[in-house]
């Protein structure tokens, strides 16, 4: 499908009384010579309290994504105009604990840092709503502390899921 127009907007403001706003929309008019045509315009305002101090984070997140489509040449029996509207709800939380260790006769300050991610999105029947640039992302580290696992506007999974995590760095001692 060709993008012709797509505009985005992203508008983030931080820290106000302790919240962080953040809306991000997209208007996208997709074009193809012989497929369902389609206008797919996105809003998702969503609202965090990351809670910070050294050592420890927790970052609650709340938001609701709305979907708007316009269709056209589309399938008969199916309707022009379709929608999506799903509240996100989130809580990421996680630890960092460091001690002094070396290594080949180089001193080194090591991490373990213990993460949980827990998503819920509930379930909404999408199969009415086109595939215009959506597929499945790709299984990574970044991806599991993510909120959807598809790349695109046109799907959002369902999800009542916590991930648990552990990782540990090697810093270089000063």
């Amino acid at each position: 499908y060709g993008r012709a127009p797509q505009l985005s907007l992203t508008a983030i403001r931080q820290d106000i009384a302790g919240v962080d706003i953040n809306i991000a929309g997209e208007y996208t008019d997709f074009a193809h010579p012989t497929q369902i045509l389609g206008r797919r315009t996105i809003f998702y305002p969503s609202l965090s309290m990351p809670l910070l101090a050294p050592g420890w984070f927790i970052t609650p997140k709340i938001g609701l994504h709305s979907t708007r489509y316009g269709l056209e040449r589309e399938p008969v029996g199916t309707a022009p105009t379709a929608s999506r509207t799903l509240p996100i709800m989130s809580l990421d939380s996680g630890l960092t604990f460091e001690r002094r260790t070396s290594l080949a006769g180089n001193d080194f300050v090591q991490t373990l840092e213990p993460r949980a991610y827990y998503l819920r999105i509930p379930f909404k029947n999408q199969s009415q709503i086109p595939l215009f640039d959506t597929a499945l992302a790709d299984f990574n580290y970044a991806q599991i502390f993510s909120e959807n696992s598809f790349v695109g506007g046109d799907r959002i999974n369902d999800a009542n899921q916590l991930t648990l995590a552990m990782t540990t760095r090697l810093l270089a001692a000063n």
